[in-house]
């Protein structure tokens, strides 16, 4: 779980009152009527980001909304409203969309896509104010991919070839004739990508990287194995 997902279930926990009943009271079920008007407030809302239109998102956003960004950054409702600006771009579209009820409070998970297919998945929490369903807390994340990946030359390959340590554990890097082996310290094996000549990526975890170092005379010394903004260095013998 990332730390946007951490940060985001325990503003969930925050904002979701039990208004004196306990949850076992509660049945938490599909309402396919309330996901019909919540997938058309939705739908409006897209728009009005692109449209600079504060007037929807003041009909359909509670006074406490707030925004999750994938930085990890909360913006409130007035700040929200005061950073929309006209879009060029087209809005993004609504693939899926599912909504679970649970008394006055709805959560709602819908994926999009925008106009060059990246996709999104929407988080939501719904909540009926005054007889009003009103947006509480919105989170986006940016659904990641593998980069494309380059073809290193075997001479390239050899250059990253190696065996590197890390305290006691060690791992090795090998040329199959032009694909990457990548060595565990538990014995596994598995092929890796280059995404430039010296940033290798695993295919289907695209937060990771390998990201090697070289000295003054160009030779590689070691790399660092980078998950978002947590580096850990592995030199390589000699």
């Amino acid at each position: 779980m990332s730390k946007n997902e951490v940060r985001f279930l325990a503003c969930l926990l925050v904002i979701l009152p039990l208004s004196g009943r306990t949850a076992r009271a509660q049945d938490i079920k599909p309402d396919p009527d309330l996901a019909v008007r919540l997938r058309q407030a939705d739908v409006l809302l897209l728009r009005a980001v692109h449209t600079a239109d504060r007037a929807a998102w003041l009909r359909f956003a509670a006074p406490d909304f707030f925004y999750l960004d994938e930085e990890g950054g909360v913006t409130y409702l007035d700040a929200f409203l005061n950073e929309l600006e006209p879009m060029s771009t087209k809005p993004l579209e609504i693939q899926t969309f599912k909504l679970t009820r649970a008394g006055d409070t709805a959560i709602v998970l819908h994926e999009d896509t925008d106009e060059h297919q990246v996709h999104y998945i929407f988080t939501e929490t719904w909540q009926q104010l005054k007889g009003d369903w009103r947006l509480r807390v919105l989170h986006i994340t940016n659904v990641l991919s593998d980069p494309p990946a380059s073809q290193l030359s075997p001479a390239q390959i050899e250059e990253l070839v190696g065996t590197y340590h890390q305290g006691a554990d060690t791992v090795t890097i090998r040329r199959d004739v032009s694909r990457i082996i990548y060595k565990k310290a538990d014995g596994s094996e598995f092929e890796v990508k280059a995404e430039t000549r010296d940033v290798l990526f695993t295919p289907g975890e695209p937060r990771k990287r390998l990201v090697f170092l070289r000295d003054s005379a160009g030779e590689v010394t070691s790399f660092v194995r980078r998950y978002e903004s947590s580096d850990i260095l592995w030199i390589k013998d000699k």
